[in-house]
């Protein structure tokens, strides 16, 4: 290895252990004009990190490229691989106390490296995995004790649909391992399987599969496979399509508990779209347990209460340090399944089931009077929907 070799190999080192001691989920390379910018994700924002010398930058690339096992030679095509890294933090890369959830700088880390063509150069952006030890309990993700017992409940029975719905980044696929990790603590005995594309979290006596959406392995072949693997509980990513849709449903229909996430601002959207997809009302009302509408806040800052402090090192000048959830969690009851096989209009369907739990405005509302967070965040994070 040369020294230019060494150099760029300890910098990505460096810069990967001083992203994951802050908490970031991604991490970002991207070519400019005069340099390549670095910026890390961190509680849901984008922060400037470092900029690099331009020469370096497609040294970076080609760096990370190697370490996620794509073709350094293709320049002109996007690429994904990934890799499980151990870090080796340099002095300044400790974790500081951030309130945030880092990830662990003495194990293995599951990283996701993607490249993409731009008319600068390639821009690369590396995706971190957590492992077990960072997880998220059920009690830690900032629910109220009503709502954790709901999910307990459902989560519990032997059959039922449980659908996690919200944007990218909104903390459904971390509900859902908490769910099972709270569930296989109570219930070690359950058998226990995920589909997912791509896995994001390892969990311990959990069997775990990466679906192949353009290849063979697809969530529909998966899914029709494992219904014969004696399974009980099945999580899946996402249902994307009418075909996964439908599996979904019988999976649920013969005795499997099924977790899964539909891309939807809320409850009644979620059920509109499942209805969208094929899924016949009678199938639905008789399978769906319950649908968790879910956002991440990020909390205020305990280290400078009254104003965000430049040289703050818990929240580096942003306020905030750390997200909680807050959800709207509809269960399926007496009162819902006859107007869901009355095929009604989202504000019909949106409005009885504001009667039934309260909505994600009224939840912001509990945090923000409860000083956990601030109505600018709310605005931030819920838009419109803050004002309904």
């Amino acid at each position: 290895m040369t020294r230019e070799q060494h150099d760029v190999s300890s910098l990505i080192d460096d810069v990967l252990c001083r992203a994951l001691a802050r908490g970031a989920s991604d991490v970002h390379f991207d070519p400019t004009d005069a340099d390549l910018l670095i910026r890390v994700r961190v509680d849901g924002q984008l922060l400037d990190f470092e900029r690099v010398p331009a020469r370096l930058g497609p040294n970076l690339i080609a760096r990370l490229k190697v370490l996620g096992s794509l073709l350094t030679y293709r320049m002109d095509i996007p690429q994904e691989g990934g890799l499980a890294w151990r870090p080796r933090p340099s002095d300044d890369s400790a974790p500081a106390d951030t309130g945030r959830d880092a990830a662990p700088l003495d194990e293995v880390t599951d990283l996701r490296v993607a490249t993409f063509p731009t008319i600068r150069g390639e821009r690369a952006v590396v995706r971190v995995f957590t492992r077990q030890s960072g997880l998220q309990s059920l009690a830690a993700l900032g629910l109220p004790p009503e709502q954790v017992a709901m999910l307990r409940a459902a989560v519990q029975q032997p059959s039922g649909l449980l659908v996690f719905t919200g944007p990218a980044g909104s903390g459904k696929s971390t509900t859902m391992y908490a769910l099972i990790r709270d569930l296989l603590a109570r219930y070690p005995e359950r058998s226990i399987v995920t589909l997912e594309d791509p896995v994001e979290q390892r969990v311990d006596r959990v069997t775990q599969v990466q679906i192949q959406p353009h290849g063979e392995l697809s969530y529909e072949r998966c899914l029709r496979s494992l219904l014969r693997q004696d399974i009980q509980v099945l999580l899946i990513g996402e249902i994307r399509d009418a075909r996964t849709a439908a599996v979904t449903v019988d999976a649920a229909l013969t005795g499997h508990l099924i977790l899964t996430t539909v891309h939807s601002s809320d409850p009644a959207q979620t059920v509109l779209r499942l209805l969208e997809m094929g899924v016949p009302a009678y199938q639905l009302v008789s399978t769906l347990a319950l649908v968790c509408a879910q956002r991440l806040l990020r909390r205020r800052c305990p280290a400078c209460p009254d104003a965000a402090a430049a040289d703050c090192q818990r929240c580096l000048g942003a306020g905030y340090a750390g997200r909680t959830a807050i959800a709207q969690i509809v269960p399926m009851t007496d009162d819902l399944r006859p107007v869901i096989l009355s095929h009604p209009s989202a504000g019909q369907l949106r409005a009885l089931m504001a009667r039934q739990s309260a909505t994600l405005a009224e939840r912001a509302e509990e945090v923000v009077r409860a000083g956990i967070t601030t109505a600018d965040e709310v605005g931030r994070v819920l838009g419109a929907v803050a004002g309904t």
